[in-house]
């Protein structure tokens, strides 16, 4: 949920309670899990043949629209450097919550990864560090919440700011090593119980989708970051909000339903652009039969959205420098628009970067 406009005067105000599932809770119809593994699947088996790194397509999305209001007056420039600067380490953010899942799952094997408040406080500190639309330093909000809706509406976050917030999120994390769900379930009810206590004053939605996939790469159904669900939502936006609220209401069901198409139409769709991704680094490829050491410079690009002469030199037996000067006088490869130094397939790259639409 996110603040639209002020509170007109009048309006009435509804309390969201937060969302406190048994152990064993199950909040997705079976054809729809089901619907939602296979899809799940099929990504899977799409970037295991395709690339080299599972994460490659985590791309956090630029929020363009909250940030000109912030930035009024500032030049275009300036503007776009920070969005950009600010959407890489989003990026990272999410590569380092990625590790830990997988670090924990090797120090732990048998337990479901969860990140603890602490770490969980710290992560969303990286997430919105230099947003200029989310004030102050990140971690626990100091403060009660409420959010309104485009059309008016109110909503109280019942979980008070101090102790019973952190209450609140120590008991969130006890659930989710603990719980028996089913793996989608355990996602989508761990999600839907961090955005109802609402933790942060802002970031809330990015941060509880990002460990919604972390969920997801720990029960193995997903190899890495590859749903652009922050996309799915900004299209969804108001469906998702009633679904929360039903969630809140003990309307779960609601909640596990839109969380399942979420994942299934996101997933269908990296498929689909993991495969256009390889086949576009596959004809590039093949133009540059006479140059060996140039085509195979260009499957380091199943790994990273860039390549640089100091990043290949340990990665391939011979000086990167002549390769690149070649790759980039035929126009196979292109400054990165957003990464001084590095080199891209400008194509691959307009794929990589394609967020989830309506039409996709």
């Amino acid at each position: 949920m996110v603040l639209k406009s002020p509170r007109p005067s009048g309006t009435a105000v509804r309390r969201v309670a937060p969302v406190v599932p048994p152990l064993d809770a199950e909040a997705i119809p079976p054809a729809e899990r089901d619907e939602a593994a296979a899809a799940l699947a099929e990504l899977s088996d799409a970037a295991g043949r395709h690339l080299g790194n599972p994460d490659l397509f985590h791309r956090a999305r630029f929020r363009t629209a909250v940030h000109s209001r912030h930035l009024a007056g500032t030049p275009d420039g300036p503007v776009t450097a920070r969005i950009a600067a600010v959407a890489e380490r989003r990026a990272e953010a999410g590569l380092l919550a990625a590790a830990s899942t997988r670090a924990e799952i090797a120090e732990r094997p048998g337990r479901r990864p969860c990140f603890t408040p602490d770490a969980l406080s710290e992560l969303h500190t990286l997430i919105v560090a230099g947003d200029p639309s989310i004030p102050g330093p990140g971690g626990l909000r100091r403060s009660t919440a409420r959010i309104t809706w485009a059309d008016g509406q109110v909503f109280a976050i019942e979980v008070a700011p101090g102790r019973e917030l952190r209450g609140h999120v120590e008991r969130w994390y006890r659930w989710a090593v603990r719980t028996t769900a089913p793996a989608l379930d355990a996602a989508a009810l761990s999600a839907a119980r961090l955005l109802t206590v609402h933790p942060f004053a802002d970031g809330n939605g990015r941060t509880a989708r990002l460990l919604a996939q972390c969920d997801l790469l720990a029960a193995r159904l997903l190899p890495g970051l590859l749903l652009d669900l922050d996309g799915w939502v900004h299209a969804h936006r108001r469906p998702h909000d009633e679904a929360l609220v039903a969630a809140a209401e003990g309307r779960w069901t609601e909640w596990g339903s839109l969380f399942a198409r979420a994942v299934t139409e996101t997933a269908r769709h990296r498929t689909t652009t993991i495969t256009r991704y390889s086949t576009l680094l596959t004809e590039a490829a093949g133009h540059l039969t006479d140059d060996p050491a140039a085509a195979a410079v260009l499957t380091h690009l199943r790994s990273s959205p860039a390549v640089s002469a100091g990043w290949l030199r340990d990665r391939v037996p011979y000086p990167p420098e002549p390769v690149l000067a070649r790759l980039t006088a035929k126009g196979v490869l292109g400054p990165h628009p957003r990464l001084p130094g590095a080199l891209v397939h400008p194509p691959s790259l307009a794929v990589l970067d394609e967020p989830w639409t309506p039409e996709s």
